[in-house]
C-alpha cells in the first residue's frame, strides 16, 4: 500500500468513526455531514469524496457491523451439533468482553443494535443486510433444540431470542453513558433462556 493509500484509508476510518458516534448520538436524521467533517478538520467537500453523502456512510458502518457478524459466526457448529446454551454463553462472552474495550467495536456493537430497528426506515439496502445476518432468526434453531432437551424454558423461540440479546443490548446502551457501573454476572442473562425448573431442582439437591 502507498503513502497516498494509507493516508485514504487512515482518513475513511477516521470518518467512520465520527460517523458511527454521531449516529449514536444524535440518531440518522439528527447527524449532520457538515459536523462529521468539521470533526475530522476537513471540509465537507472533501468528505464527499470518502462519502458522497450521509446514508452511504450509514450503510457503510452496517456493512461493517454484519461483516464483523458473519466473521464471528463461521465457526460455530450447526444447532444439531452444539449445546443450546453454550451456544448463547459463548456470544454473552463475546459481547461482554466487547463491551470492556470502549472501542470502535464496543460502539458499533450498539450501533448495530439501534440500526436493527430503524433501518428499514432509512435504507433498503441497509435493512436488507440486517435481515440477512439477524442474530434473533440464526438463533431460533437453537432455542427450539434447548427446549426439546428440557435445558430453555418453554416459550416463542424468536421472542425468547429477542428478549435475550435486547436485554444485552439496552445493558451496553446504558453502559455506554455511565462510568459507575460494573460487568453484570452472566447467570443473570442466561437465566432468562434456561429453564427454572432445572435451576430449581439443581438449588434445593444441593
Amino acid at each position: 500500500m502507498t503513502k497516498k493509500e494509507e493516508q485514504y484509508e487512515a482518513r475513511r476510518g477516521q470518518l467512520l468513526d465520527i460517523g458511527l458516534r454521531h449516529f449514536i448520538q444524535y440518531g440518522f436524521y439528527g447527524t449532520s455531514t457538515r459536523k462529521i467533517a468539521e470533526e475530522a478538520g476537513i471540509s465537507s467537500g472533501l468528505m464527499f469524496h470518502y462519502y458522497p453523502n450521509k446514508l452511504a456512510l450509514y450503510e457503510a458502518l452496517v456493512k461493517i457491523g454484519c461483516e464483523a457478524m458473519s466473521s464471528s459466526d463461521s465457526g460455530e457448529c450447526a444447532p444439531e451439533e452444539s449445546s443450546p446454551l453454550d451456544y448463547f454463553e459463548e456470544k454473552l462472552d463475546r459481547f461482554l468482553s466487547i463491551m470492556l474495550t470502549n472501542s470502535f467495536s464496543s460502539k458499533m456493537f450498539i450501533f448495530m443494535g439501534l440500526a436493527a430497528i430503524n433501518a428499514k426506515e432509512i435504507s433498503k439496502t441497509a435493512f436488507e443486510m440486517i435481515k440477512e445476518h439477524d442474530i434473533i432468526s440464526l438463533s431460533v434453531p437453537y432455542i427450539k433444540k434447548g427446549q426439546k432437551a428440557g435445558l430453555i424454558r418453554q416459550g416463542d423461540p424468536c421472542t425468547l431470542a429477542s428478549v435475550f440479546y435486547n436485554s444485552i443490548q439496552g445493558f451496553a446502551e446504558v453502559l455506554n453513558t455511565r462510568n459507575d457501573l460494573k460487568l453484570p454476572e452472566k447467570e443473570w442473562f442466561m437465566a432468562i433462556l434456561k429453564n427454572p425448573e432445572i435451576t430449581d431442582t439443581a438449588s434445593t439437591q444441593s
